[in-house]
């Protein structure tokens, strides 16, 4: 089993993608660390029942602007999966990653200083826009814990406590896409916090799974009022809210000859 520091690292991966494995698998292993592979759930391949015990077509209506495509719902049972395996093996704290990724050197020093922070629900490790976030709380080395008014798209990589999963696995089905689902964290009174300067990142050299699920587009069964009402809903968590208070948040070095 792939750890650090004695907490699990796991990779999701798709069984018809053993290059995207191999990549993540040799970039970990140059940096010493080793991860446990989660076959990732195909959404083509879930029956109608399946879909249904986890997926809310009502709620989806109400609160995002358009379906969700097999591949999504496959990508967040495939994280939902691991965070009910956190509460179920009262796992304290995970390290998640998906397997399109490129790691920097620094990235055992990220998670590093992950392991001497406490009271947090999710701190995302990758962002495929690049957002500064709204504060800062400083960790040393140059390395800073930030909030967001607007949380970063994206599943690339995050590490997650058994508070958080809880918190995420608190509705009985889901109804936006995992990633857009984080930046509705008030609903789940759900701590979303970033560790900067990011040293993951996701690789362009694969093309998205959920997108070749989707025949390249995920943009169809929307409305003009379906995306106004979503929009709007979004504008206002990003105009009262900030995604966490670092000021909760405890940080811990660890002493020079225990590093």
């Amino acid at each position: 089993m792939g750890q650090f520091a004695g907490y699990p690292i796991w990779l999701i991966n798709l069984d018809s993608n053993p290059e995207r494995y191999e990549s993540a698998k040799k970039q970990l292993h140059k940096l010493g660390l080793d991860a446990e592979r989660f076959s990732a759930i195909y959404g083509k391949n879930l029956s109608q029942a399946e879909v249904a015990a986890c997926y809310d077509p009502a709620l989806n209506q109400q609160k995002f602007r358009r379906p969700l495509s097999p591949g999504e719902i496959g990508c967040y049972l495939s994280h939902r999966t691991l965070w009910q395996r956190m509460v179920d093996e009262n796992i304290a704290m995970a390290f998640i990653l998906e397997d399109d990724i490129d790691l920097e050197p620094e990235f055992l020093t990220v998670l590093e200083k992950i392991t001497q922070l406490k009271h947090w629900d999710m701190i995302k490790l990758a962002d495929d826009r690049a957002g500064t976030g709204e504060q800062k709380k400083d960790l040393g080395d140059g390395y800073q814990l930030v909030n967001f008014a607007k949380v970063p798209n994206c599943t690339t990589g995050y590490a997650l406590t058994l508070q958080g999963a809880k918190k995420l696995l608190s509705r009985p089905k889901f109804f936006r896409p995992v990633d857009v689902d984080l930046q509705f964290y008030p609903e789940l009174n759900l701590t979303v916090y970033s560790m900067l300067p990011y040293r993951l990142w996701s690789a362009s050299r694969f093309e998205s799974e959920i997108d070749k699920m989707s025949g390249g587009t995920r943009k169809g069964g929307t409305s003009f009022w379906r995306n106004l009402k979503y929009r709007f809903q979004l504008k206002s968590i990003r105009n009262n809210h900030l995604s966490g208070d670092l000021s909760q948040v405890q940080f811990t070095p660890a002493k020079q000859d225990e590093v």
